[in-house]
């Protein structure tokens, strides 16, 4: 009985696990190159494994950057569209990414510029990603093809 009780609450932590309660920090600019920290807030930020038999939504941003802040605005509204699918939302900020499963993903999927995001299928494969500022409804289309 009592390993049972185990492996449902493991089973049910390891579900639970994403970046949740995802917003924009207040007082980013969309004009302006100013550092006013990442401008992604949320909970269980640092949780960015690869989980296999769940697809993956990365982005990649940095602190300060113009374009950063704008793609962001988007990350958010992606966030709000997808939060209660099969879909994890992992969130990296390439100039402060403290642990080693961030390092990981920034050397396999980064490509140097940001902002970037990437998508991954259920096996961990990238399928697409994209450096720059790209419209939600480019990103939609390939979101789609991975969440059930």
């Amino acid at each position: 009985m009592i390993l049972l009780l185990f492996i449902c609450l493991f089973l049910c932590s390891n579900q639970a696990l994403a970046a949740e309660n995802l917003k924009l920090r207040e007082g980013i600019s969309y004009v302006h190159d100013l550092d006013k920290g990442f401008p992604i807030l949320g909970d269980k930020l640092e949780d960015v494994r690869i989980e296999s038999g769940r697809p993956c939504f990365i982005f990649f941003g940095a602190a300060g950057d113009l374009n950063t802040n704008r793609q962001s605005k988007r990350v958010i509204d992606l966030y709000k569209k997808y939060r209660d699918t099969n879909l994890k939302f992992i969130v990296i900020d390439v100039d402060h990414a403290p642990t080693p499963d961030a390092k990981q993903l920034i050397k396999r999927h980064y490509q140097g510029y940001i902002p970037e995001v990437v998508v991954l299928d259920k096996a961990g494969r990238s399928i697409w990603s994209h450096v720059g500022e790209v419209d939600n409804k480019i990103t939609m289309t390939q979101l789609d093809k991975v969440v059930d």
